[in-house]
């Protein structure tokens, strides 16, 4: 592909994140591929730079955490990765999905007392941070998240770090998922303005 398709796809990167692209749309420098376990739709990832400091990643548009109440949204990415990311021998992603329950009885395990209201305010708006800078895909509807495309940037270092977190925490219990039908993906605008 050329320069110009690259820098395309890489502005509207910065501008939007993650993007959720039909399968078929060709690849793009320096972005990694996430594929749905469905084979419906692939999530374009930027491939972050080995080392890369928080000033390349605000530039990216692709900050490592979401910056309201970081040390909650750290603890709540933490227990939906060991929620999600059940066979450990394996990658992170796609991981399975967890629900909402699992995720507050690990929560409560986690703070060692009784769930507490204001433990859902807590939990729910990490998720929808979380969701909204592409760690994890929360649906709110539903009760359920799943890890997000940006996962598949992590490395060897970061998952036997992330493995030993998950070996710490409370075990989560069994999930109760409601069955849903898949959303199609969404039509790009860029793929329709290449075939005029």
């Amino acid at each position: 592909m050329s320069p110009s398709y690259d820098a395309l796809w890489w502005a509207k990167a910065q501008s939007a994140g993650v993007l959720q692209v039909d399968p078929a749309t060709p690849p793009v420098a320096g972005m990694l591929r996430a594929a749905e376990p469905d084979a419906s739709s692939v999530w374009l990832v930027p491939a972050m730079p080995s080392g890369a400091g928080h000033a390349v990643l605000e530039e990216l548009g692709t900050p490592p955490v979401a910056v309201e109440q970081p040390n909650e949204t750290a603890r709540v990415l933490a227990i939906c990765v060991t929620c999600c990311w059940r066979e450990r021998s394996e990658p992170a992603w796609p991981g399975t999905t967890a629900t909402l329950t699992q995720i507050k009885a690990v929560y409560a395990g986690l703070r060692g007392r009784a769930e507490q209201s204001s433990d859902l305010t807590l939990i729910v708006g990490s998720l929808r941070r979380l969701n909204g800078t592409g760690w994890l895909l929360w649906n709110e509807k539903a009760g359920e998240v799943r890890l997000g495309p940006r996962v598949i940037g992590w490395g060897p270092a970061q998952l036997v770090g992330l493995r030993e977190v998950c070996r710490v925490l409370p075990e989560p219990p069994a999930a109760v998922l409601v069955p849903q039908a898949p959303e199609p993906a969404p039509e790009d605008p860029l793929l329709g303005a290449a075939d005029e």
